[in-house]
């Protein structure tokens, strides 16, 4: 037996006849081979039919692997997340193509990705990020930086700063300086395009609320704002977005000048018919304007306490070598070190955080007297006491302040609670 070959014996009989009659037989045997199938060369044929297949020629296959899971079903495994795809037996990719258009890993992949760019000089080239198009574009580029510009408040002329050019030049061989007009307009195109995306989605609105507040510098003198210029800018500000005929409430501070705004409003709204019930529910008092008032007429009772305190921490964060004095105090009494804050009087809550943090280094402004003989305003323990004990009530009002003034979430729904809280407390 060799191969898939079977041998049999073949038997051959010869008679011949021999002098005195006798009979001589002779027998020989041949071997003869019979080919016949066998489960080994239907594995052999096999194999010799499947290396015939198409091969995969489908660019999804650089970024796929076919794997075998273990009830030996084949499957087609993305590279970058690991998820198993069926593979067709048409051979179809359309399945594949769609899940590497949306792939999030396989995106980061590509963003990650480094491109070079050779140098003015035809040195060594500069390894920079590129965009998701694999190409350098300056247009794209300037886009970013207006929103880099906006987005943090620089000057226009940050762009000209000769470090920021080197820094851009270095990485990128490409870039070309923007001038501080050039940057200008682009930020006024950028204004005007996200302005108009604003007014497209306004059209979608049907009820509009509006919340408005005015103040001014301390240089700044502001007899000439009445309620009727307030209310004539307010009016014409709407007109601008075209949203005057979807105004539904307004809220503003207790002023005396936005209650003859409102006034005024009103009645140009009431032209128009759309104010709900004939505009009585149209001026919304701001509940934060009035906690803040409560606030300020108990703030009154120890307002020469407040001042005290006011006048050591300006005198201490005024000059780098007091603050060190008093730093090195408090490491000696083992004090929670915390950065004094200095009392704002456009916000009360600022007074609460200037008095809650100076009250745990109470003990260390006697001490700083002691050492500085120009230091006059160190409150005595009575006064360090009533600081305590206001500190616990504005505490509360600092809590609802904070929550009932928040922009990014609705709070009409809950100023009520608070100032039940408020009251409670």
């Amino acid at each position: 037996m060799e191969g898939n070959s079977l041998s049999t014996p073949a038997i051959q009989v010869t008679i011949t006849d021999t002098p005195g009659g006798n009979l001589n037989l002779n027998a020989t045997t041949t071997n003869t081979e019979q080919r016949i199938s066998s489960p080994d060369n239907d594995d052999e044929n096999q194999n010799l039919i499947q290396k015939q297949k198409r091969a995969k020629t489908s660019v999804v296959w650089s970024e796929l692997k076919e794997v075998v899971l273990p009830n030996g079903t084949k499957k087609a495994e993305c590279i970058h997340c690991k998820v198993k795809l069926c593979i067709n037996v048409t051979g179809s990719t359309t399945q594949f193509n769609r899940h590497l258009s949306w792939c999030l890993r396989r995106k980061t992949f590509m963003r990650q990705q480094h491109i070079s760019f050779l140098s003015a000089d035809k040195d060594v080239p500069t390894t920079i990020l590129p965009a998701l198009s694999g190409k350098f574009d300056m247009s794209k580029m300037r886009e970013l930086i207006t929103h880099w510009v906006l987005m943090h408040e620089h000057p226009f002329t940050v762009v000209v700063e000769e470090g920021l050019n080197n820094m851009m030049k270095y990485g990128i061989p490409e870039w070309t300086p923007v001038s501080h007009h050039t940057c200008k307009k682009d930020c006024i195109k950028v204004y005007e395009s996200e302005k108009a995306k604003l007014k497209t989605l306004l059209k979608t609105m049907t009820k509009i609320s509006l919340t408005t507040d005015l103040w001014n510098s301390g240089n700044q003198k502001m007899e000439y704002m009445t309620g009727i210029v307030i209310a004539d800018g307010i009016f014409k500000c709407l007109m601008g977005w075209g949203i005057e005929n979807k105004v539904y409430t307004i809220s503003v501070d207790n002023a005396l000048s936005n209650d003859v705004a409102i006034k005024v409003l009103t009645e140009n709204f009431e032209v128009s018919g759309k104010l709900l019930c004939g505009g009585k529910l149209f001026h919304v008092r701001c509940c934060a304007h009035i906690l803040n008032l409560i606030v300020q007429d108990g703030l009154h009772q120890i307002r020469h306490i407040i001042d005290d305190i006011y006048e050591s921490v300006l005198y201490i964060n005024s000059s780098e070598s007091r603050l060190k004095v008093f730093s090195e105090i408090v490491q000696q009494l083992k004090l929670p070190y915390r950065k004094l804050i200095l009392h704002s009087n456009a916000r009360w809550n600022s007074a609460y955080e200037m008095l809650a943090t100076t009250i745990k280094c109470k003990k260390v402004f006697p001490r700083v007297k002691e050492r500085d003989i120009n230091y006059h305003n160190n409150p005595s323990d009575e006064d360090w006491e009533k600081v305590e004990k206001v500190c616990e009530v504005l505490k509360v009002f600092s809590g609802s302040t904070k929550l009932i003034s928040g922009s990014d979430y609705l709070t009409s729904n809950l100023f009520l609670k608070e100032v039940c809280v408020v009251y409670v407390e």
